[in-house]
């Protein structure tokens, strides 16, 4: 009777490669999944928030209720640069499942 056998390769133990120590790692992809889902849920409600700017809604720091200066400016610069960085990643995720990405 002939067994098969794996081997199992602990991600400590995997080669370090460039000057950062970037380690070779490997991820379920049902976790990257997960990752991308929230991505796409974070840049969803960011655009939301800046539609909702865009309709005279306005966000106000203060405390106890009370407002105290006006943060709507802040606030949508804020959102703008979460659906921009969003994006970005979103594309790189696509270029990698395309085999398309210079990740070098």
């Amino acid at each position: 009777m002939r067994q098969n056998f794996r081997r199992l390769v602990l991600a400590s133990a995997l080669p370090y490669r460039g000057v950062m120590g970037d380690l070779d790692r490997l991820v379920p992809s049902g976790i990257i999944e997960q990752w991308v889902y929230h991505l796409r849920r974070q840049r969803s409600r960011a655009s939301d928030a800046i539609w909702l700017i865009d309709q005279g809604f306005t966000l106000h720091d203060g405390q106890d209720g009370i407002p105290s200066h006006d943060a709507t400016e802040r606030w949508r610069t804020e959102q703008e640069t979460v659906v921009e960085e969003v994006t970005a990643l979103l594309a790189l995720y696509d270029k990698i499942n395309l085999g398309k990405a210079d990740i070098a």
